[in-house]
């Protein structure tokens, strides 16, 4: 074999070694930023501005009365929850996206666990909330929100009950954006 073959193979080599592993350790750091942003994700989940929009929801929704001040006072929490829902979609689809490339598979799995309890929980409440705000105010103007958090709902939500709440407020916000739309073409 010439020398010139057996360099240029050799020199073939190295370079596919290079690349393979630049191509680890740019997943290896993928890796780790995609685990910062599951760990960003889930703060702003239990973040204290996030808890008390949560809390005011909760009182709300147990409360026995409920006045039309007290529903608009309640909207600002209402809307930061489902805005909060929204990042987190946001975030999510970012992992699911990256999975096959940069490996986000394990931060992925591991935002689903961490925020899978929350999602149920307000998967079970929502439609009944929303009823509640809208027997004082009518019409919200929700439903890109809800339709959102709907999805990021299907993506993390394994209980039998909470999937059904979620596929039922999801048609409802449908039907309803039909007749709104029939109503106001």
């Amino acid at each position: 074999m010439k020398p010139e073959v057996w360099v240029a193979g050799f020199s073939a080599a190295v370079a596919l070694g290079a690349a393979a592993l630049s191509a680890w350790a740019t997943r290896g750091a993928s890796s780790k930023e995609s685990f910062v942003l599951a760990r960003s994700l889930y703060c702003d989940l239990t973040s204290e501005g996030t808890s008390a929009a949560r809390s005011a929801l909760e009182f709300y929704w147990r409360g026995e009365r409920r006045s039309v001040e007290q529903t608009r006072q309640v909207l600002d929490h209402y809307f930061a929850l489902l805005w909060c829902f929204e990042r987190i979609r946001a975030g999510r689809e970012s992992l699911v996206r990256q999975r096959r490339l940069n490996g986000t598979g394990p931060a992925l799995r591991y935002l689903d666990d961490m925020i899978r309890w929350h999602v149920e929980e307000w998967a079970r409440r929502w439609a009944r909330l929303r009823c509640l705000i809208q027997q004082h105010i009518g019409e919200l103007d929700d439903h890109h929100s809800i339709r959102s958090f709907c999805h990021l709902a299907q993506g993390v939500v394994t209980e039998p009950d909470a999937r059904q709440a979620v596929t039922d407020l999801l048609n409802d916000i449908e039907a309803e954006a039909t007749r709104q739309h029939r109503i106001n073409p």
